[in-house]
């Protein structure tokens, strides 16, 4: 965790950003089990009042973000994942022939944006992520695996953060993990539940 201060989330329908696309497309891992559920709402519980009151989605690792459905007329400023870009995804996919594997889940960490929970496991989740981003520029961005615990909704010093965590930790979960899950999000609610639409089962080689 760094030094600054939380960065509060706006909670409002950024159309500048998706321009009439309705729908923000995600690749994830399903982590909602009773135990991370538990991790979740301790943390929560400790940042009462620094958090955004709202956060409708259940506990998940993101492994990309693909982009906007497109949308007739639409005019965005993200990129846009149509079926032609799924296809190519779930070409790469099927020939990374990933396996079912185990993350573990424990501590937390911070970002200027949002508070989580830590995830070991990336030498499982970097093979997927560089497949699923391999179609977008991702710049300098470093991928951290994690799980949102919530967006900061007021600014404070990062320093208030770890008073407030201070002597906890969550402690180790693992998670089995045996299937690669697309969803998507309304674009005009950032803070919205994720809905899956297609599910990639992972199957150990024969």
């Amino acid at each position: 965790m760094s030094d600054g201060v939380t960065r509060p989330i706006e909670d409002r329908d950024f159309a500048e950003w998706h321009g009439g696309c309705r729908h923000a497309l995600v690749w994830l891992i399903d982590v909602d089990v009773p135990a991370v559920r538990e991790a979740v709402a301790d943390a929560r519980a400790r940042l009462d009042g620094l958090l955004y009151p709202r956060y409708d989605r259940v506990p998940h690792v993101t492994v990309a973000f693909s982009g906007l459905a497109p949308e007739p007329g639409a005019t965005p400023a993200d990129i846009l994942y149509g079926e032609a870009e799924l296809a190519s995804d779930l070409g790469r996919l099927e020939a990374l022939a990933a396996e079912p594997f185990t993350l573990r889940i424990e501590g937390w960490d911070t970002f200027t944006t949002s508070p989580h929970l830590s995830v070991v496991g990336l030498d499982h989740l970097l093979p997927l992520h560089e497949a699923l981003t391999a179609q977008r520029a991702c710049g300098a961005d470093v991928y951290v695996p994690h799980v949102t615990v919530g967006l900061y909704g007021v600014e404070v010093a990062l320093s208030e953060v770890k008073a407030r965590m201070a002597g906890w930790s969550a402690p180790p979960i693992d998670v089995d993990v045996t299937e690669l899950v697309l969803a998507r999000y309304d674009t005009a609610d950032i803070l919205g539940p994720l809905t899956p639409i297609r599910r990639i089962t992972l199957t150990h080689a024969p």
